[in-house]
C-alpha cells in the first residue's frame, strides 16, 4: 500500500556522482530504470558509495533525477560529510513536495512504481497540484536496496 502526504522540505546540499541516462518515456521505462541501477551498481563496486554513506548525516541513500534537454541527469549521492576529489554538489531547494512511500521490495521496482503512479494516476487526478520542476528525488531509507524502505519527493505547488 503506497502512502501520500504533502510536506515541506528544507534546503539540502547533497554530494555525490552523476551520469545521463535516457529521457524517460511510456516505451523506455525498463531500459531507462536498468541504466539508473547500472549506475548505482558502479558505484557500490567501486567504494565510492559506501565512502559517501560513511560520512552521511542521515543514513539516507539519495538519486535525484532531473530532465536536461534530451536526457536525464541522473545523480546517486547523500547528504554527507565526505569530500572526495571526483564528487559534485547538488543542491535542492527548500519546497513542497508529494512524498510517496514503499517497501518491500528492490529499490528500483519500488521507485518505478511510485514514478508511474504520481505522474499516471496523482498528477492526472489532481488538477489543483503543479509539478513545477523538472526533478524527482529518489531516497532509499533504510539502506537495504533488496528489501526496501523508499520515498520519492515531487516538488509540487498547490494552485
Amino acid at each position: 500500500m503506497t502512502e501520500l502526504t504533502m510536506k515541506h522540505m528544507d534546503e539540502i546540499t547533497l554530494t555525490g556522482y552523476s551520469t545521463f541516462v535516457s529521457l524517460p518515456t511510456m516505451e523506455n521505462v525498463d531500459e531507462v530504470s536498468k541504466q539508473k541501477s547500472a549506475h548505482f551498481v558502479i558505484l557500490a563496486q567501486s567504494g565510492k558509495f559506501g565512502a559517501l554513506m560513511a560520512g552521511s548525516r542521515d543514513k539516507i541513500g539519495y538519486a535525484v533525477g532531473t530532465t536536461r534537454n534530451e536526457s536525464l541527469s541522473y545523480f546517486a549521492g547523500a547528504n554527507t560529510t565526505t569530500a572526495a576529489e571526483d564528487t559534485e554538489q547538488l543542491v535542492l531547494p527548500a519546497n513542497d513536495y508529494v512524498v510517496l512511500t514503499a517497501q518491500g521490495a528492490p529499490s528500483r521496482k519500488l521507485f518505478d512504481q511510485l514514478i508511474r503512479q504520481f505522474f499516471g494516476e496523482i498528477l492526472p487526478n489532481h488538477p489543483e497540484l503543479e509539478y513545477k520542476d523538472t526533478y524527482v528525488i529518489e531516497a532509499l531509507l533504510n539502506g537495504n536496496p533488496m528489501e526496501a524502505v523508499v520515498e520519492l519527493a515531487v516538488p509540487v505547488k498547490v494552485k
